[in-house]
């Protein structure tokens, strides 16, 4: 039972001073009533309303919660905010979907042209099957990186965006 109080409650909530720091160098992507998710050392983590910063404590609105809940920055495993992408982080984020997405669609047209007989012989070995699928999969996973990171770059969207920690005697 101590163990998992140990983990739950913020340390300074224990009686131990951490070294006075400053919030999260990318602090200011966090504004109040934002949804943050937070993970604890050996817990689940945990999704919450932003209220503020007091120190190095965050106060958190827990849905099912009275009171705000205080969690110590040093007691975060990481920390999510739930807002607009940078540019560079909408053009990464699409580019990575718009690659997995080629990927499955360039295997298609690869398998669906090497069937029709457009490409190849349908009658030759199952070797060349796999060449033609593996060829348009490359395809469609250069063309899925371009487009998505296209678009990304020009609407970024919304999303989750992992926020840096600062770690203790920083």
């Amino acid at each position: 039972m101590l163990f998992g109080l140990t983990v739950l409650l913020p340390s300074s909530a224990l009686g131990q001073d951490p070294p006075p720091i400053e919030a999260p160098t990318d602090a200011s992507r966090v504004e109040v009533g934002d949804t943050v998710r937070v993970r604890l050392p050996m817990a689940q983590p945990v999704q919450a309303v932003f209220k503020r910063w007091d120190a190095e404590v965050m106060l958190l609105q827990v849905d099912g919660m009275a009171q705000d809940w205080p969690v110590s920055i040093y007691d975060m495993v990481w920390l999510e905010v739930h807002t607009r992408r940078t540019r560079r982080e909408g053009l990464r984020h699409y580019a990575i979907l718009g690659a997995a997405t080629g990927l499955f669609v360039g295997v298609g047209v690869g398998l669906g042209l090497h069937s029709a007989g457009v490409i190849d012989d349908p009658e030759e070995p199952p070797g060349q099957v796999v060449t033609n699928a593996l060829r348009w999969a490359g395809f469609g996973t250069v063309g899925g990186v371009l487009v998505g990171g296209f678009f990304g770059g020009r609407n970024p969207g919304t999303g989750w965006i992992s926020l840096s920690l600062p770690s203790p005697g920083s």
